[in-house]
């Protein structure tokens, strides 16, 4: 889920795909995602990708990620990254938003040979 970066108690944002990618050192949001919440741009900055260097806008959100298992009965409160100053990405990008380093780097990431992943935050 992206939520916008303030108010730091609003919970709900925009359920998305994302895409895990641990080879890059932002994370961003789709322009559309950035339109829908209302995400003031920072900035733009130079990056670097398989297409070469570019100008993208820079924005400020936060990251939920909500556990897929809890007790029964239990409420499922989103671990919640805060302050991500992340990319806007492209509309045609496949994913809703992408998860770099940043985020990432907080986390520990395992994938098994059965390309089962896991991945462990708080």
């Amino acid at each position: 889920m992206i939520l916008r970066a303030h108010p730091a108690a609003e919970v709900h944002g925009l359920a998305c795909t994302a895409l895990l990618d641990t080879g890059a050192t932002l994370s961003g949001v789709a322009r559309r995602i950035a339109v829908a919440l209302g995400l003031r741009g920072r900035g733009r900055i130079p990056v670097s990708s398989v297409h070469g260097v570019r100008q993208v806008e820079r924005f400020e959100f936060r990251v939920g990620v909500t556990p897929d298992y809890s007790p029964p009965d239990a409420p499922r409160f989103p671990f919640i990254f805060d302050e991500v100053i992340g990319m806007g990405l492209s509309d045609s990008f496949e994913f809703d938003a992408l998860l770099g380093m940043d985020v990432l780097g907080q986390c520990d990431f395992a994938m098994n040979r059965r390309g089962a992943c896991r991945l462990v935050f708080g």
